[in-house]
């Protein structure tokens, strides 16, 4: 029988999101953002670094705000290393003054790059209602309706 109530797209990519955070390797515990983190964080703009062959388009999800605030942590503590070095070179733009060592090495900081579009990408396909024939279960997803 058809299921007559259907989950919101935001309940899909909650629970694929909190599934994801979950995993060793983004499950932290992550120190809490400064001022001036959360500051640099709000900035507008892309993260420097490819699209890793994906095209870019733009996705606004509602979620909780303590699953943002994971996330972003998150994304942030996931790649603040790479991100300071590429500060700390000047490699942080895609000027053409770059030679090529310069761009290679860029291209392989940004590559390390954890940015919040890349762990939701990576999310649902991993989480998402694609990723087996079994429907999720409505119980599932009822704590982000």
């Amino acid at each position: 029988m058809r299921q007559e109530r259907w989950p919101t797209l935001e309940s899909v990519v909650a629970l694929a999101v909190e599934q994801h955070l979950a995993e060793p390797d983004l499950a932290g515990p992550w120190p809490k953002l400064t001022a001036n983190e959360e500051q640099r964080l709000a900035r507008a703009g892309r993260w420097p670094g490819t699209s890793l062959g994906i095209p870019m388009v733009q996705r606004n999800y509602k979620l909780p705000n303590s699953l943002v605030t994971r996330l972003r942590t998150t994304a942030w503590r996931m790649s603040e290393e790479p991100l300071n070095l590429l500060h700390k070179r000047g490699l942080v733009d895609t000027s053409p003054h770059l030679d090529d060592d310069e761009r290679a090495l860029r291209n392989e900081l940004a590559a390390q790059l954890y940015p919040v579009p890349r762990i939701v990408r990576e999310a649902l396909t991993r989480y998402g209602p694609t990723t087996s024939n079994e429907p999720q279960k409505a119980s599932e997803l009822s704590a982000y309706a």
